[in-house]
């Protein structure tokens, strides 16, 4: 009888210490397992795609400083949802030269950068630096299909968690066909490797070994775009990817993702923008487990969001931004729902 006692307190405590290592990962793992929020709000240049112009000079300049106040309902993306106020401040400088071909213009170079530095009042956990810079070359091999293929660098650093810092590098290219003068599609593939800074990847039995955690993403993309009259761009995109890393515990990072999304741009009157998108992510993990029982994690994330956008000026324009965010999930642990609601200030130069 205590043989069968002894091991049945065995159990419970294997299962309790396990329960207990769930809530710490998912606590504190949520918000970096997430694409950066910012991302999934529109940017102020999108607006531009509703007329692409060509322009006559050699080298095209386009570049961007954002100044933004939001408050967010849920940073730490948990049951909690303790909201806090944010700066957010954007630069983004990227250029296009003409390399070759008649006028130079078959072949174009394409290179730049993005700064992004958001910081919260209170809860600094989620403040985050990214800064990326990047390179493409792109090919006119008729008149209706361009081929391109470029590198990007990325550097994401949250000032008060070192353990999500991580250096980024991608290979990529794309294919674009232009079906009609105004219906357009495009295939791109990414190979990613996420190099941590500071955490350590575990073995099989949870202990961390001396190796730095790493990460390798194949993505794969697909878009549809269509201009309506001259006002209106609707785009759809698909994105699928692979996502595996060199953490061995119960392979925790490894995981099939697939993102859909439609997003609308559009000229409601003269110099006021309207672009709004719907986006739902399938997040299937290959052995994380849940914490109430034996099941693989699968995650279901909604985001819809919507902004304003006002040109006061040629080069100054005001918006308003409002996102919701959903995560339905079978972890109890990882459900939540988030909102954004930000205004800003863009200034083109």
């Amino acid at each position: 009888m205590r043989k069968v006692e002894l091991n049945l307190l065995i159990i419970i405590l294997f299962y309790f210490m396990n329960l207990l290592s769930s809530i710490a990962m998912a606590t504190t793992l949520t918000v970096q397992e997430q694409e950066p929020k910012y991302k999934y709000i529109a940017e102020p240049s999108e607006k531009a795609f509703i007329q692409e112009s060509r322009s006559k000079d050699n080298l095209v300049s386009n570049m961007i400083l954002s100044l933004i106040q939001g408050v967010d309902t849920n940073p730490l993306l948990d049951s909690t949802k303790k909201a806090d106020n944010y700066t957010e401040e954007i630069l983004d400088m990227h250029f296009k030269y003409p390399l070759f071909g008649p006028n130079r213009g078959f072949t174009n170079s394409k290179f730049g950068f993005n700064i992004t530095n958001i910081n919260y009042y209170n809860i600094t956990d989620v403040d985050i630096f990214d800064g990326v810079a990047d390179v493409k070359f792109e090919q006119e091999i008729s008149r209706d299909i361009t081929l391109s293929a470029g590198y990007t660098f990325e550097l994401l650093w949250f000032p008060s968690d070192e353990n999500g810092n991580f250096i980024g590098n991608e290979i990529n290219a794309s294919a674009k066909q232009k079906l009609t003068d105004k219906i357009y599609q495009k295939c791109s593939y990414k190979l990613v490797f996420k190099n941590f800074l500071e955490r350590k990847a575990r073995l099989g039995n949870a202990n961390f070994s001396s190796n730095l955690r790493s990460d390798i993403r194949n993505v794969f993309e697909y878009e549809l775009g269509a201009y309506i009259i001259n006002d209106t761009k609707v785009r759809v995109i698909d994105q699928f990817y692979i996502s595996e890393s060199n953490d061995q515990y119960f392979d925790f990072y490894d995981y099939i993702n697939n993102r859909v999304g439609v997003s609308m741009i559009q000229l409601l009157v003269k110099k006021l923008y309207n672009i709004t998108g719907f986006y739902y992510q399938r997040r299937n993990y290959d052995a994380r487990k849940v914490s109430d029982r034996d099941a693989n994690q699968r995650d279901n994330l909604y985001i819809v969001t919507t902004s304003f956008l006002y040109d006061v000026t040629k080069d100054i324009s005001i918006f308003v931004n409002y996102s919701h965010a959903e995560n339905h999930t079978n972890e109890p642990l990882e459900k939540y729902s988030n909102n954004i609601y930000s205004t800003g200030l863009h200034y083109s130069f």
